[in-house]
Protein backbone atom coordinates (compact mmCIF):
# COMPACT_ATOMS: atom_id res chain seq x y z
CA UNK A 1 0.00 0.00 0.00
CA UNK A 2 1.54 3.31 -0.66
CA UNK A 3 2.52 5.79 1.50
CA UNK A 4 -0.61 8.64 1.50
CA UNK A 5 -1.10 12.37 3.09
CA UNK A 6 -3.82 10.29 5.12
CA UNK A 7 -1.12 8.02 6.89
CA UNK A 8 -1.96 8.16 10.60
CA UNK A 9 0.85 9.36 13.03
CA UNK A 10 -0.71 9.61 16.31
CA UNK A 11 0.43 13.25 17.22
CA UNK A 12 -1.40 14.39 13.94
CA UNK A 13 -4.68 12.23 15.03
CA UNK A 14 -5.02 14.35 18.37
CA UNK A 15 -3.49 17.80 16.84
CA UNK A 16 -5.78 17.46 14.11
CA UNK A 17 -8.74 17.01 16.95
CA UNK A 18 -7.00 20.11 19.15
CA UNK A 19 -5.95 17.75 21.99
CA UNK A 20 -1.94 17.22 21.14
CA UNK A 21 0.36 17.35 24.03
CA UNK A 22 -0.06 20.36 26.27
CA UNK A 23 -3.80 21.20 25.39
CA UNK A 24 -5.49 17.93 26.82
CA UNK A 25 -4.15 15.94 29.78
CA UNK A 26 -4.71 12.17 29.15
CA UNK A 27 -2.74 9.87 31.50
CA UNK A 28 -2.70 6.88 29.17
CA UNK A 29 -1.79 9.00 26.03
CA UNK A 30 1.53 7.33 25.90
CA UNK A 31 1.02 3.83 25.05
CA UNK A 32 -1.59 1.59 23.18
CA UNK A 33 -5.00 1.44 24.50
CA UNK A 34 -6.27 -1.78 26.06
CA UNK A 35 -8.34 -4.19 23.88
CA UNK A 36 -11.86 -5.62 25.44
CA UNK A 37 -11.15 -9.66 26.14
CA UNK A 38 -13.59 -10.23 23.57
CA UNK A 39 -14.19 -8.72 19.90
CA UNK A 40 -17.25 -6.32 19.54
CA UNK A 41 -19.97 -7.42 17.38
CA UNK A 42 -20.48 -4.80 14.36
CA UNK A 43 -23.05 -3.95 11.56
CA UNK A 44 -22.66 -2.92 7.89
CA UNK A 45 -25.23 -2.77 5.42
CA UNK A 46 -24.08 -2.93 1.98
CA UNK A 47 -26.97 -1.29 -0.57
CA UNK A 48 -27.24 -1.52 -4.73
CA UNK A 49 -29.82 -0.17 -6.63
CA UNK A 50 -32.39 -1.58 -8.92
CA UNK A 51 -33.14 -4.86 -7.55
CA UNK A 52 -31.85 -7.87 -9.64
CA UNK A 53 -33.34 -10.70 -11.61
CA UNK A 54 -34.46 -13.03 -9.25
CA UNK A 55 -34.51 -15.99 -11.13
CA UNK A 56 -30.55 -15.83 -11.89
CA UNK A 57 -30.24 -14.70 -8.44
CA UNK A 58 -31.54 -17.43 -6.29
CA UNK A 59 -30.48 -20.97 -5.42
CA UNK A 60 -34.22 -22.95 -4.49
CA UNK A 61 -34.34 -26.20 -4.54
CA UNK A 62 -36.89 -27.66 -6.89
CA UNK A 63 -40.34 -28.69 -5.85
CA UNK A 64 -40.01 -26.52 -2.57
CA UNK A 65 -41.03 -23.55 -3.14
CA UNK A 66 -44.45 -23.37 -1.19
CA UNK A 67 -42.07 -24.85 1.89
CA UNK A 68 -39.76 -22.84 4.60
CA UNK A 69 -36.59 -24.79 4.40
CA UNK A 70 -32.80 -24.21 4.49
CA UNK A 71 -29.82 -26.26 3.33
CA UNK A 72 -26.25 -25.91 3.67
CA UNK A 73 -24.01 -23.98 0.90
CA UNK A 74 -20.54 -25.79 1.95
CA UNK A 75 -21.28 -28.52 -0.39
CA UNK A 76 -21.87 -26.61 -3.47
CA UNK A 77 -19.38 -26.13 -6.35
CA UNK A 78 -18.86 -22.60 -7.77
CA UNK A 79 -20.86 -24.03 -10.96
CA UNK A 80 -23.72 -24.38 -8.34
CA UNK A 81 -24.18 -20.94 -7.33
CA UNK A 82 -26.35 -18.59 -9.67
CA UNK A 83 -25.44 -16.64 -12.12
CA UNK A 84 -25.54 -13.08 -9.89
CA UNK A 85 -24.11 -15.03 -6.21
CA UNK A 86 -21.37 -16.81 -8.28
CA UNK A 87 -18.59 -14.44 -7.01
CA UNK A 88 -19.34 -15.17 -3.58
CA UNK A 89 -19.09 -18.58 -3.28
CA UNK A 90 -15.53 -18.62 -1.83
CA UNK A 91 -17.47 -17.45 0.85
CA UNK A 92 -20.45 -19.96 0.92
CA UNK A 93 -19.20 -20.98 4.81
CA UNK A 94 -20.04 -17.35 5.97
CA UNK A 95 -22.80 -16.48 4.12
CA UNK A 96 -26.73 -16.81 4.78
CA UNK A 97 -28.58 -16.03 1.21
CA UNK A 98 -32.19 -15.35 2.45
CA UNK A 99 -35.19 -15.72 -0.05
CA UNK A 100 -38.44 -14.59 -0.51
CA UNK A 101 -38.93 -11.47 1.52
CA UNK A 102 -41.37 -8.64 0.15
CA UNK A 103 -41.42 -5.50 1.51
CA UNK A 104 -44.42 -4.93 3.37
CA UNK A 105 -44.20 -0.97 4.58
CA UNK A 106 -43.78 -0.16 0.51
CA UNK A 107 -46.67 -1.83 -0.50
CA UNK A 108 -49.10 -0.65 2.27
CA UNK A 109 -48.03 3.14 1.49
CA UNK A 110 -49.09 2.52 -1.98
CA UNK A 111 -52.34 1.11 -0.88
CA UNK A 112 -52.75 4.11 1.22
CA UNK A 113 -52.69 6.33 -1.78
CA UNK A 114 -53.99 4.41 -4.33
CA UNK A 115 -56.99 2.62 -3.06
CA UNK A 116 -57.68 5.11 0.68
CA UNK A 117 -56.80 8.18 -1.49
CA UNK A 118 -53.93 9.77 0.80
CA UNK A 119 -51.73 12.27 -1.12
CA UNK A 120 -48.17 11.52 -1.31
CA UNK A 121 -45.19 9.78 -3.82
CA UNK A 122 -45.19 6.54 -4.65
CA UNK A 123 -42.28 6.21 -7.22
CA UNK A 124 -41.08 2.66 -6.03
CA UNK A 125 -37.45 3.97 -6.37
CA UNK A 126 -38.32 6.83 -3.89
CA UNK A 127 -40.24 5.08 -1.04
CA UNK A 128 -38.16 2.15 -1.58
CA UNK A 129 -35.09 4.03 -0.48
CA UNK A 130 -37.12 6.03 2.17
CA UNK A 131 -38.61 2.47 3.96
CA UNK A 132 -35.56 0.67 3.25
CA UNK A 133 -33.85 1.60 6.58
CA UNK A 134 -36.60 2.99 8.43
CA UNK A 135 -39.51 0.54 8.15
CA UNK A 136 -42.19 3.49 8.58
CA UNK A 137 -44.52 5.94 6.59
CA UNK A 138 -42.10 8.32 3.86
CA UNK A 139 -41.82 11.49 4.63
CA UNK A 140 -44.29 12.93 2.01
CA UNK A 141 -43.42 16.83 1.43
CA UNK A 142 -42.14 18.51 -2.02
CA UNK A 143 -43.56 16.08 -4.48
CA UNK A 144 -41.27 13.44 -3.50
CA UNK A 145 -40.77 11.01 -0.52
CA UNK A 146 -37.48 10.42 2.09
CA UNK A 147 -37.50 8.63 5.11
CA UNK A 148 -39.90 9.28 7.67
CA UNK A 149 -38.09 8.48 10.78
CA UNK A 150 -34.73 7.64 12.15
CA UNK A 151 -33.18 4.92 10.04
CA UNK A 152 -31.98 1.18 11.98
CA UNK A 153 -28.65 1.83 11.16
CA UNK A 154 -28.47 5.16 13.33
CA UNK A 155 -31.14 3.42 16.25
CA UNK A 156 -28.23 0.30 16.47
CA UNK A 157 -25.45 2.69 16.42
CA UNK A 158 -26.70 4.78 19.30
CA UNK A 159 -27.51 1.68 20.96
CA UNK A 160 -24.06 -0.02 20.67
CA UNK A 161 -22.25 3.29 20.12
CA UNK A 162 -19.01 3.35 22.50
CA UNK A 163 -17.48 6.61 24.17
CA UNK A 164 -15.08 8.19 21.77
CA UNK A 165 -16.31 6.42 18.50
CA UNK A 166 -18.41 7.08 15.70
CA UNK A 167 -21.62 5.32 16.52
CA UNK A 168 -22.15 5.06 12.69
CA UNK A 169 -20.90 6.10 9.50
CA UNK A 170 -22.30 6.76 5.81
CA UNK A 171 -20.09 5.74 2.77
CA UNK A 172 -20.95 6.19 -0.82
CA UNK A 173 -24.07 7.89 -3.10
CA UNK A 174 -27.53 8.82 -3.15
CA UNK A 175 -29.46 6.64 -5.62
CA UNK A 176 -31.66 9.77 -6.11
CA UNK A 177 -32.79 9.59 -2.49
CA UNK A 178 -30.93 9.17 0.99
CA UNK A 179 -31.62 5.85 2.96
CA UNK A 180 -29.71 6.76 6.21
CA UNK A 181 -31.88 8.99 8.61
CA UNK A 182 -31.14 10.83 11.99
CA UNK A 183 -34.96 11.78 11.92
CA UNK A 184 -38.00 12.77 9.33
CA UNK A 185 -36.83 13.84 6.36
CA UNK A 186 -33.26 14.29 8.08
CA UNK A 187 -30.54 12.33 5.87
CA UNK A 188 -27.51 11.14 8.04
CA UNK A 189 -24.13 12.83 7.68
CA UNK A 190 -22.65 10.85 4.04
CA UNK A 191 -19.60 11.32 2.54
CA UNK A 192 -19.02 10.17 -1.13
CA UNK A 193 -15.31 10.70 -1.66
CA UNK A 194 -13.24 7.98 -0.21
CA UNK A 195 -10.04 10.48 1.01
CA UNK A 196 -12.52 12.69 2.92
CA UNK A 197 -14.07 9.83 4.10
CA UNK A 198 -10.99 8.42 5.95
CA UNK A 199 -10.42 11.80 6.28
CA UNK A 200 -13.89 12.00 8.67
CA UNK A 201 -13.30 8.81 10.47
CA UNK A 202 -9.56 9.71 11.42
CA UNK A 203 -11.29 13.08 12.41
CA UNK A 204 -8.51 14.74 10.18
CA UNK A 205 -8.20 16.59 7.10
CA UNK A 206 -5.40 16.38 5.07
CA UNK A 207 -1.71 17.54 5.70
CA UNK A 208 -0.79 20.39 3.18
CA UNK A 209 2.20 19.11 0.58
CA UNK A 210 4.21 22.14 1.82
CA UNK A 211 3.80 22.38 5.56
CA UNK A 212 3.24 26.09 6.70
CA UNK A 213 4.05 27.85 9.95
CA UNK A 214 1.79 27.61 12.25
CA UNK A 215 -0.68 30.91 12.69
CA UNK A 216 -1.59 32.85 15.86
CA UNK A 217 -5.05 30.96 15.33
CA UNK A 218 -3.46 27.70 15.36
CA UNK A 219 -1.29 28.44 18.83
CA UNK A 220 -4.24 29.36 20.53
CA UNK A 221 -5.92 26.27 19.85
CA UNK A 222 -3.45 23.93 20.37
CA UNK A 223 -3.19 25.55 23.47
CA UNK A 224 -6.67 25.70 24.67
CA UNK A 225 -7.41 22.95 27.59
CA UNK A 226 -10.52 21.31 26.30
CA UNK A 227 -12.33 23.06 23.47
CA UNK A 228 -15.88 22.53 25.19
CA UNK A 229 -13.88 23.93 28.66
CA UNK A 230 -13.30 26.96 26.64
CA UNK A 231 -16.59 27.12 25.23
CA UNK A 232 -18.91 26.35 28.51
CA UNK A 233 -19.93 30.17 29.16
CA UNK A 234 -20.90 30.07 25.19
CA UNK A 235 -23.41 27.05 25.37
CA UNK A 236 -24.77 28.23 28.81
CA UNK A 237 -25.69 31.76 27.25
CA UNK A 238 -26.96 29.96 23.67
CA UNK A 239 -29.08 27.44 25.39
CA UNK A 240 -31.88 29.23 26.76
CA UNK A 241 -32.39 31.01 23.76
CA UNK A 242 -32.56 28.02 21.53
CA UNK A 243 -36.31 25.91 21.07
CA UNK A 244 -37.03 22.50 22.27
CA UNK A 245 -35.23 20.85 19.08
CA UNK A 246 -32.08 22.89 18.85
CA UNK A 247 -31.57 23.17 22.13
CA UNK A 248 -31.55 18.99 21.99
CA UNK A 249 -29.20 19.13 19.00
CA UNK A 250 -26.99 21.01 20.88
CA UNK A 251 -26.84 19.03 23.85
CA UNK A 252 -26.33 15.98 21.24
CA UNK A 253 -23.42 17.85 19.89
CA UNK A 254 -21.66 19.04 23.00
CA UNK A 255 -21.80 15.27 24.15
CA UNK A 256 -20.68 14.30 21.01
CA UNK A 257 -17.50 16.08 21.10
CA UNK A 258 -16.62 14.96 24.97
CA UNK A 259 -17.30 11.59 23.86
CA UNK A 260 -14.20 12.05 21.47
CA UNK A 261 -12.04 13.60 24.01
CA UNK A 262 -12.66 11.07 26.76
CA UNK A 263 -12.15 8.33 24.29
CA UNK A 264 -8.96 9.53 22.58
CA UNK A 265 -6.73 7.13 24.93
CA UNK A 266 -7.73 4.47 23.53
CA UNK A 267 -8.71 5.40 20.07
CA UNK A 268 -5.71 2.92 18.90
CA UNK A 269 -5.68 -1.14 19.53
CA UNK A 270 -2.65 -3.22 18.63
CA UNK A 271 -2.31 -3.98 15.39
CA UNK A 272 -4.49 -1.09 13.83
CA UNK A 273 -2.53 1.01 11.55
CA UNK A 274 -5.03 2.90 9.69
CA UNK A 275 -3.86 4.33 6.20
CA UNK A 276 -5.72 5.16 2.90
CA UNK A 277 -5.24 4.01 -0.86
CA UNK A 278 -6.43 5.60 -3.68
CA UNK A 279 -6.29 2.46 -5.73
CA UNK A 280 -8.86 0.45 -7.17
CA UNK A 281 -12.46 1.25 -7.90
CA UNK A 282 -14.34 3.28 -5.44
CA UNK A 283 -16.76 0.96 -3.70
CA UNK A 284 -13.70 -1.23 -3.35
CA UNK A 285 -11.88 1.75 -1.30
CA UNK A 286 -15.04 2.85 0.66
CA UNK A 287 -14.58 -1.20 1.83
CA UNK A 288 -11.32 -0.85 2.91
CA UNK A 289 -12.42 2.32 4.87
CA UNK A 290 -14.92 0.40 6.28
CA UNK A 291 -12.94 -2.23 7.19
CA UNK A 292 -10.75 -0.56 9.03
CA UNK A 293 -12.73 1.43 10.93
CA UNK A 294 -14.29 -1.45 11.97
CA UNK A 295 -10.55 -2.97 12.86
CA UNK A 296 -9.64 -0.03 14.94
CA UNK A 297 -13.06 0.31 16.58
CA UNK A 298 -13.41 3.74 15.01
CA UNK A 299 -17.09 2.97 14.59
CA UNK A 300 -19.17 -0.25 15.46
CA UNK A 301 -22.01 0.47 12.36
CA UNK A 302 -21.53 1.52 8.81
CA UNK A 303 -23.04 1.82 5.36
CA UNK A 304 -21.76 1.39 1.77
CA UNK A 305 -23.87 3.11 -0.38
CA UNK A 306 -22.84 1.71 -3.63
CA UNK A 307 -21.94 3.96 -6.97
CA UNK A 308 -24.87 3.22 -9.44
CA UNK A 309 -21.82 2.09 -11.98
CA UNK A 310 -21.71 2.86 -15.57
CA UNK A 311 -22.35 0.94 -18.25
CA UNK A 312 -18.64 0.25 -19.26
CA UNK A 313 -17.94 -1.76 -15.96
CA UNK A 314 -20.84 -4.34 -16.67
CA UNK A 315 -20.69 -4.57 -20.30
CA UNK A 316 -23.72 -2.72 -22.01
CA UNK A 317 -23.07 -0.55 -25.32
CA UNK A 318 -22.08 2.84 -25.18
CA UNK A 319 -25.39 5.10 -24.90
CA UNK A 320 -27.56 2.52 -23.56
CA UNK A 321 -29.49 3.81 -20.24
CA UNK A 322 -29.35 1.67 -16.91
CA UNK A 323 -32.51 2.54 -16.09
CA UNK A 324 -34.93 2.36 -18.71
CA UNK A 325 -32.72 0.29 -21.29
CA UNK A 326 -31.50 -2.14 -18.75
CA UNK A 327 -33.80 -2.43 -15.45
CA UNK A 328 -37.23 -1.76 -17.33
CA UNK A 329 -36.20 -4.60 -19.99
CA UNK A 330 -35.10 -7.16 -17.70
CA UNK A 331 -38.65 -8.56 -16.24
CA UNK A 332 -38.37 -12.46 -16.64
CA UNK A 333 -41.59 -12.40 -18.10
CA UNK A 334 -41.50 -10.03 -21.36
CA UNK A 335 -38.05 -8.59 -21.05
CA UNK A 336 -35.72 -8.29 -23.75
CA UNK A 337 -32.63 -10.27 -24.00
CA UNK A 338 -30.07 -7.24 -23.67
CA UNK A 339 -31.96 -6.18 -20.49
CA UNK A 340 -31.90 -9.41 -18.69
CA UNK A 341 -28.26 -10.33 -19.09
CA UNK A 342 -27.74 -6.37 -19.19
CA UNK A 343 -29.32 -6.72 -15.42
CA UNK A 344 -27.13 -10.47 -14.61
CA UNK A 345 -24.12 -8.66 -15.34
CA UNK A 346 -25.08 -5.51 -13.30
CA UNK A 347 -25.67 -7.29 -10.28
CA UNK A 348 -22.55 -10.01 -10.63
CA UNK A 349 -20.41 -6.76 -10.64
CA UNK A 350 -21.90 -5.78 -7.34
CA UNK A 351 -21.28 -9.55 -5.73
CA UNK A 352 -17.77 -9.34 -7.07
CA UNK A 353 -17.30 -5.88 -4.85
CA UNK A 354 -19.29 -7.47 -2.29
CA UNK A 355 -16.80 -10.44 -2.25
CA UNK A 356 -14.11 -8.04 -2.20
CA UNK A 357 -15.42 -6.68 0.98
CA UNK A 358 -16.16 -9.84 2.76
CA UNK A 359 -12.26 -10.62 1.76
CA UNK A 360 -10.88 -7.08 3.20
CA UNK A 361 -13.29 -8.21 6.77
CA UNK A 362 -12.10 -11.62 6.73
CA UNK A 363 -8.31 -11.19 6.52
CA UNK A 364 -8.13 -9.22 9.63
CA UNK A 365 -7.89 -11.77 12.77
CA UNK A 366 -9.68 -11.09 15.85
CA UNK A 367 -11.20 -13.39 19.40
CA UNK A 368 -13.51 -15.38 17.92
CA UNK A 369 -12.40 -15.94 14.15
CA UNK A 370 -11.92 -13.14 11.69
CA UNK A 371 -13.98 -9.63 11.88
CA UNK A 372 -16.33 -10.96 9.54
CA UNK A 373 -17.45 -13.64 11.77
CA UNK A 374 -18.06 -10.81 14.10
CA UNK A 375 -19.73 -8.82 11.90
CA UNK A 376 -22.90 -9.00 10.20
CA UNK A 377 -22.29 -7.04 6.09
CA UNK A 378 -25.83 -7.14 5.23
CA UNK A 379 -26.51 -6.52 1.02
CA UNK A 380 -29.95 -5.20 0.12
CA UNK A 381 -31.02 -3.14 -2.72
CA UNK A 382 -34.53 -0.71 -2.30
CA UNK A 383 -36.36 -2.79 -5.15
CA UNK A 384 -36.69 -6.43 -5.89
CA UNK A 385 -36.50 -6.10 -9.82
CA UNK A 386 -35.77 -3.62 -12.40
CA UNK A 387 -39.31 -3.37 -13.31
CA UNK A 388 -40.15 -2.11 -9.79
CA UNK A 389 -41.58 -5.77 -8.29
CA UNK A 390 -41.25 -5.62 -4.22
CA UNK A 391 -41.42 -9.49 -3.98
CA UNK A 392 -38.59 -11.49 -3.69
CA UNK A 393 -36.07 -8.85 -2.19
CA UNK A 394 -32.43 -10.09 -2.76
CA UNK A 395 -31.12 -10.13 0.76
CA UNK A 396 -27.73 -11.52 1.59
CA UNK A 397 -26.09 -11.82 5.05
CA UNK A 398 -22.28 -12.39 5.55
CA UNK A 399 -20.87 -13.15 8.93
CA UNK A 400 -22.29 -14.52 11.88
CA UNK A 401 -22.66 -10.99 14.20
CA UNK A 402 -20.37 -13.06 16.91
CA UNK A 403 -22.11 -16.04 16.87
CA UNK A 404 -25.42 -14.45 16.40
CA UNK A 405 -25.93 -16.01 12.63
CA UNK A 406 -25.72 -19.16 11.83
CA UNK A 407 -24.14 -18.94 8.31
CA UNK A 408 -23.37 -21.43 5.31
CA UNK A 409 -27.21 -21.75 4.48
CA UNK A 410 -29.47 -20.69 1.86
CA UNK A 411 -32.89 -19.92 3.88
CA UNK A 412 -36.08 -19.96 1.56
CA UNK A 413 -39.60 -18.73 2.81
CA UNK A 414 -42.55 -19.39 1.58
CA UNK A 415 -44.84 -16.97 -0.38
CA UNK A 416 -48.21 -16.94 -0.72
CA UNK A 417 -50.85 -14.29 -2.52
CA UNK A 418 -52.07 -11.15 -1.38
CA UNK A 419 -54.06 -8.33 -3.12
CA UNK A 420 -52.19 -4.99 -3.19
CA UNK A 421 -53.50 -1.56 -4.78
CA UNK A 422 -55.08 -1.53 -8.25
CA UNK A 423 -55.63 -5.29 -8.22
CA UNK A 424 -51.75 -6.47 -8.50
CA UNK A 425 -51.61 -9.88 -6.48
CA UNK A 426 -48.03 -10.61 -6.21
CA UNK A 427 -46.79 -13.58 -4.27
CA UNK A 428 -45.00 -12.45 -0.63
CA UNK A 429 -43.11 -14.41 1.80
CA UNK A 430 -42.66 -12.69 5.23
CA UNK A 431 -41.62 -8.99 5.70
CA UNK A 432 -38.20 -7.73 5.04
CA UNK A 433 -38.57 -5.42 7.55
CA UNK A 434 -38.35 -7.99 10.30
CA UNK A 435 -34.39 -8.29 9.23
CA UNK A 436 -33.98 -5.51 11.18
CA UNK A 437 -35.38 -7.14 14.28
CA UNK A 438 -32.86 -10.02 13.58
CA UNK A 439 -29.69 -7.22 12.98
CA UNK A 440 -31.10 -5.79 16.51
CA UNK A 441 -30.95 -8.91 18.60
CA UNK A 442 -27.91 -9.78 16.50
CA UNK A 443 -26.19 -6.64 18.28
CA UNK A 444 -27.53 -7.52 21.84
CA UNK A 445 -31.07 -5.39 21.61
CA UNK A 446 -33.02 -8.65 22.37
CA UNK A 447 -35.93 -6.66 24.15
CA UNK A 448 -36.74 -4.99 20.49
CA UNK A 449 -39.75 -6.81 19.02
CA UNK A 450 -40.31 -4.50 15.95
CA UNK A 451 -38.26 -1.79 14.41
CA UNK A 452 -40.91 1.05 12.82
CA UNK A 453 -44.00 0.21 12.26
CA UNK A 454 -45.20 -2.83 14.35
CA UNK A 455 -47.87 -4.11 11.68
CA UNK A 456 -49.32 -2.65 8.29
CA UNK A 457 -52.89 -3.25 6.67
CA UNK A 458 -52.49 -3.94 2.99
CA UNK A 459 -56.74 -4.13 2.12
CA UNK A 460 -57.67 -7.04 3.75
CA UNK A 461 -54.61 -8.48 4.58
CA UNK A 462 -52.26 -7.21 7.76
CA UNK A 463 -48.70 -7.87 7.90
CA UNK A 464 -46.81 -8.55 10.58
CA UNK A 465 -43.10 -6.73 11.47
CA UNK A 466 -42.27 -7.84 14.26
CA UNK A 467 -40.44 -10.69 15.78
CA UNK A 468 -36.74 -11.68 14.20
CA UNK A 469 -36.84 -13.67 11.10
CA UNK A 470 -36.97 -17.64 11.57
CA UNK A 471 -34.16 -19.73 10.53
CA UNK A 472 -31.87 -17.56 11.00
CA UNK A 473 -29.89 -17.77 14.02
Amino acid sequence: MSRSPFILDRRRFLTGLGLAAGSLMLPSIGGRGALAQSSPKRLIYYITPHGTVPGRWHMRQPGRDGEQYDYALGGLGESDFSDILRPLHRHRDKLLVVDGLARMVTYAEEYRVGELGYSGDINRHHIGQAHLLTSTWAYQGAGTARGGAKSVDQEIGQAIGQPGRWNTRVYGFNHQHAYNYVGANQPAPREQNAPAAFADIMGLAPEPSDPVEPTRDDKIRAARASVLDMASAEYASVLPKLSGSDREKLERHRALVRDLEVGLSTISPIGCEPSFSASGHIIDQFSRITTMALACDLTRVATIVTQDIPGNEFGIDPGLDMHQDIAHASSESGGSTRGIEGMVNYNRVYAEHFAYLLDQLDSVQEDGGTLLDNTAVVWMSELATGNHDLHQMPTVIAGGAGGYFRPGRYVHYPRHTIEVAWGARPSVGPAQERLHVSLMHAMGMTDRSHFGLSQVDIGDFTASLRDPLPLLS
